[in-house]
């Protein structure tokens, strides 16, 4: 019902109609009539039915209060639509993630008078970026255990990544350029990254955490990390060798059988 019908029929209500017609307008609103109904019952009918609808469009007819709302959070969500992050900061920086045991994620900004001097090199010159096996040693530039390099489009790359042999190694990055006598040149130096070991610590040492201290805790294990469940007769790791009648009977079974020995 739109707000039209709803004023035509309150119209028509004011035009006192017959009982009949009140009858037969109620049946077509959907309204349960009665036979023995009197007028003013079917005319209080038709008004419920009307201060019915009235309310249930109040209820979906937003408020102006709603629609100024609505409008707000439309202009919120295009803002943040809006917003995206640049391309460059403008900082030369160089940095390495570990990504598993055996890949490194290397990601790099630069300045954009360092953009400009690596891509305007002259021809034979090439921008390439340098790792570094560098596990337990003070890197000075030149006693790396490995060097891994890879030839980078600056053009077109911002990130890499990188696979290496090596698992729980420290490695690092640099960024630069080759002249054509084979020569590196450096332009920026990486963090230090160790990768994760790709297998159990062997280590049998409990470390524990004290909680309320915040200290840990390190004693020596008591025996193995993993307790033997099953020996195989005869093993030569078996902790409890037979006896000397256990070993000629085990013998004279094995003969016997035809396994031998």
């Amino acid at each position: 019902m739109v707000d039209g019908n709803i004023e035509k029929l309150k119209k028509w209500l004011d035009s006192n109609p017959t009982i009949q017609e009140l009858k037969s307008q109620a049946r077509i609103l959907g309204l349960k009539v009665k036979r023995m109904m009197k007028k003013r019952e079917v005319i209080k009918l038709i008004e419920g039915y009307i201060n019915q609808m009235q309310e249930l469009q109040k209820i979906q007819r937003p408020s102006s209060a709603n629609s100024a709302n609505d409008v707000k959070e439309d202009q919120e969500i295009k803002r943040e639509e809006d917003i995206k992050l640049p391309e460059s900061y403008n900082k030369n920086k160089l940095v390495v993630l570990p990504v598993n045991p055996n890949w490194l994620h290397v990601y790099w900004d630069l300045s954009k008078k360092t953009s400009e001097s690596l891509m305007n090199l002259p021809n034979g010159f090439r921008t390439v970026l340098r790792i570094y096996d560098v596990t337990f040693i003070d890197f000075n530039g030149n006693n790396a255990h490995r060097t891994f390099e890879i030839s980078v489009d600056l053009r077109t790359m911002k990130n890499y990544y990188v696979n290496v042999p090596m698992p729980n190694a420290d490695y690092l990055a640099e960024l630069g350029y080759v002249s054509p006598d084979g020569e590196f040149h450096p332009i920026i130096r990486s963090n230090l990254c160790k990768t994760p070991p790709n297998s159990p610590s062997q280590s049998t040492r409990e470390r524990w955490l004290d909680i309320r201290k915040k200290r840990k805790i390190v004693t020596p294990s008591e025996g193995v990390l993993v307790k033997e469940v099953e020996t195989i007769p005869g093993s030569i790791f078996n902790n409890n060798p037979l006896s000397k009648e256990e070993s000629i009977w085990q013998l004279f079974s094995r003969l016997r059988s035809g396994r031998g020995m």
